[in-house]
């Protein structure tokens, strides 16, 4: 694959977004349901279903596999606002059976279920489980998985019906409409995906909110676990959406980027700290360091809440300045998306960095006295062991923590499209099932290997540097 130009497959599916600028009618809806001061009362009683997950979790982000996700939180405290009865079944707790979802849905009139790479199967079960002894609950899906695949996942599952991309202006309009009508018609409400007389339809795209500052504040009371939330401290935060580039194996179900306002950023803070008192979050922006003059004023208001946090960056716009500022105010450690040392394949992937960019990111990191990770995938579009070589020789060389997987072409990415197109992905429901056992970290999971290189060669390096991570953790990585 040496010498190919950059991938040049569209990103997303071009149905699923509208990109055109205009503003929702929904929004304003959505602004006075934030804005309420209470709830009005519903009699409806909606459930919403976490799938269990499979993953081992990569060095450091242990709290994330069983800790809130927020964009569900943000749909479920949205649905709470409307003034629905609220249930939040998490089935990464064992507790959580499908046994207890059925139950919990006897008295449900709508059930949603979040769809994440790696929950295929259970969405199969599930649902199919729901509507055997519910045959006329309303069953829906939401979420990556579903957003990226709308025709395979509703020919796949028994759901009834989608909301695909950004959920929360679709979701008010469906969720009233449903109210008012069961038997609405589903083709007149944009970013939704249904069945129409044994095919699948997918509406015409929903665009996407225009000002955050309208979304609700954060309710992490909806998780039936949230007094370990609390009690542990922990909880994620985002002072922003989307992400301006399109790396080829990055599927991101909220594309366009946009900002919250620093005073809502610092307002969501405030409360999120008088109403859980944490004391550290995971910063939740994709490209946090996008804009530094902005970051560093996230950094402080932070610091002013006594709250720590660990943050993603781009490895372009990392100055001492910023890099100072994050050590003053409390980060624990700062997350580089690295991927390949080699330029060719971060050309490639249309990743949009130089090496260059890379060393002085990651010095700048060690020398301002910060905890820096460098995230790696082994496997991209055009590897050789060459570029494999150089990886491994650039973390050799560089004191920091590698945090390292194999290459995943995950659904909707450019990566996936082109492992369909060339065969490499032959049975898409197949591929769909070994995602739903793989458990990322593993040494010797499965893989779809989409170069050149012998599968075992690849094992070999990743394993090399896998070596690396545990002999460094607690070192360059605290």
């Amino acid at each position: 694959m040496r010498g190919r130009d950059t991938l040049k497959m569209s990103h997303l599916p071009p149905c699923h977004y509208d990109y055109s600028g205009a503003t929702d009618p929904q929004e304003e809806r959505l602004k006075d349901i934030s804005l309420a001061a209470a709830a009005p009362s519903r009699r409806e009683k909606v459930i919403l279903i976490v799938p269990p997950s499979p993953q081992v979790p990569t060095p450091g982000r242990e709290f994330l596999v069983r800790g809130p996700f927020e964009g569900f939180t943000y749909i479920a405290t949205l649905v709470k606002k409307m003034g629905f009865s609220l249930k939040v079944v998490d089935c990464r707790w064992p507790e959580n059976s499908d046994q207890r979802v059925l139950e919990e849905a006897a008295s449900a009139d709508m059930i949603g279920i979040a769809t994440y790479c790696d929950s295929f199967v259970f969405l199969q079960d599930i649902t199919r489980a729901l509507k055997e002894r519910y045959p006329h609950k309303l069953v829906f899906l939401g979420g990556p998985l579903v957003t990226s695949l709308p025709e395979v996942m509703l020919q796949q599952t028994s759901a009834d019906c989608a909301v695909i991309g950004e959920g929360e202006l679709t979701l008010i309009e469906f969720l009233e409409a449903y109210v008012r009508d069961p038997a609405m018609d589903l083709g007149r409400i944009k970013g939704m995906a249904f069945r129409d007389n044994g095919r699948v339809r997918v509406n015409s795209p929903r665009p996407q909110i225009k000002d955050l500052d309208h979304l609700p504040f954060l309710d992490y009371t909806i998780w039936p676990h949230c007094e370990s939330i609390v009690k542990n401290g922990q909880i994620l935060i985002s002072s922003m959406r989307g992400c301006p580039h399109e790396c080829s194996f990055c599927f991101k179900t909220i594309p366009a980027l946009r900002l919250k306002s620093i005073k809502r950023f610092e307002e969501e803070v405030a409360h999120l700290k008088k109403a859980t008192q944490f004391d550290y979050t995971w910063l939740n922006d994709l490209t946090f360091n996008v804009n530094e003059p902005r970051a560093i004023q996230i950094c402080r208001i932070l610091k002013a809440h006594d709250v720590q946090y660990h943050c993603f960056a781009r490895v372009q716009k990392v100055s001492k300045a910023w890099v100072e500022t994050l050590k003053e105010t409390g980060c624990l450690g700062v997350w580089f998306g690295i991927e390949s040392c080699d330029q060719e394949i971060l050309d490639q992937n249309r990743k949009n960095i130089k090496l260059a960019d890379i060393r002085r990111a990651v010095r700048l990191a060690r020398e301002g006295g910060l905890a820096a990770r460098g995230l790696f995938i082994v496997g991209l579009y055009g590897e050789t062991e060459a570029s494999l070589r150089k990886m491994l020789d650039f973390i050799k060389e560089e004191k920091f923590l590698p945090l390292v997987k194999y290459l995943v072409p995950f659904p909707g990415t450019s990566l996936y499209h082109h492992a369909v197109g060339t065969g490499k992905i032959a049975d898409i429901p197949g591929f769909l099932k070994m995602l739903s056992r793989r458990r990322v970290s593993d040494h010797d999971d499965e893989i779809i290997n989409l170069t050149d290189v012998k599968e075992e060669t690849l094992r070999h390096y990743f394993h090399e540097i896998w070596k690396m991570t545990k002999e460094r953790e607690g070192h360059y990585g605290e």
